[in-house]
């Protein structure tokens, strides 16, 4: 058994990660419709680092998925579980300031923690395979 094959939950995890980016992406919006959903000055840094975090997210995912278990491996796996806790953060403080619903935090939040988890969970796969 090869020990970069894809396995049926690594592939779950990237298209969680697929469905987060669309959402983040979704969420911000663009500073150009014609009534942005976040004032139109913070496009160019705070919505930028949010949109960033989520690719950061879904690029580590697929990258530490097509190595072998090392090192780089864990550190990917542990940069997107660190993205996704930033994300959060960033999210809450989109919601306290009226930019996005409380739905819409809810919503992103728990994909957000769920990508997390799914992580950690996988973090852990990987230490009881070595």
């Amino acid at each position: 058994m090869s020990t970069n094959v894809s396995s049926s939950a690594d592939f779950q995890l990237a298209n969680m990660a697929d469905d987060l980016l669309a959402l983040t992406l979704d969420l911000c919006g663009r500073k150009d419709d014609k009534t942005p959903r976040f004032p139109r000055l913070l496009y160019d840094g705070y919505v930028s680092q949010i949109i960033a975090a989520a690719v950061a997210i879904q690029k580590n995912i697929i990258m530490a998925n097509e190595m072998r278990r090392s090192e780089a491996r864990i550190k990917l796996q542990q940069d997107a579980a660190a993205h996704c806790i930033w994300l959060v953060h960033m999210i809450r403080i989109a919601a306290e300031n009226g930019w996005i619903s409380e739905k819409q935090r809810d919503r992103w939040s728990k994909l957000t923690v769920n990508v997390k988890w799914k992580i950690v969970a996988w973090m852990k796969s990987d230490t009881k395979k070595r």
